[in-house]
């Protein structure tokens, strides 16, 4: 199988980061395929709105989004892992899921598969649970027809190597990610 794993926050290395690669090595380990992108190295554009996707023709932004969000739709899964800031997911984050209208309005594209959301933040575990719900539904069981598979939210952070048992969890989520 394969999947296509977003790590969301401008910082490598961060606990966003870490939690991302201990899910990819538990897919890995499960035989799956996995390609990672970095998004704020990407150069991706904001949807223009000109509805030419809608036609069954690709999206006049030729830039890096165009062939992530193809890859997105030709693979079997996807990982995002994202922090929260300022109650939503990253800017440069958002700018690509905006850009999945492409492939989710393109009539000659069929978009399905499986999910599985990472959310790290400040706040206590729970904190944001009604965003974590909304993200499920929009975009990703509404628009992208996909099934969501696990969630992993990780509050309270400081250094994530402090909450082992979220790497350990992370990792076993990777290896059942196709069950």
């Amino acid at each position: 199988m394969d999947i296509i794993a977003l790590m969301g926050s401008p910082r490598k290395n961060s606990n966003t980061d870490i939690l991302l690669d201990e899910m990819i090595k538990g897919s890995i380990d499960a035989g799956h395929n996995v390609t990672k992108y970095c998004v704020s190295d990407l150069n991706i554009s904001a949807c223009k709105a000109c509805g030419t996707c809608t036609t069954g023709r690709n999206c006049v932004l030729d830039d890096d989004a165009l062939k992530i969000t193809h890859e997105i739709a030709q693979a079997d899964g996807l990982i995002v892992s994202t922090p929260i800031y300022f109650g939503q997911m990253t800017g440069e984050l958002k700018v690509l899921i905006d850009r999945l209208f492409a492939v989710t309005n393109n009539p000659l594209i069929n978009l399905s598969g499986k999910v599985m959301l990472i959310f790290t933040h400040l706040g206590p575990e729970g904190y944001y649970d009604s965003y974590i719900d909304l993200m499920k539904i929009q975009p990703f069981q509404m628009n992208m027809h996909y099934e969501v598979v696990g969630v992993l939210d990780v509050g309270n952070l400081g250094s994530v190597y402090n909450q082992p048992n979220k790497l350990v969890d992370a990792y076993n989520m990777g290896k059942s990610f196709m069950d």
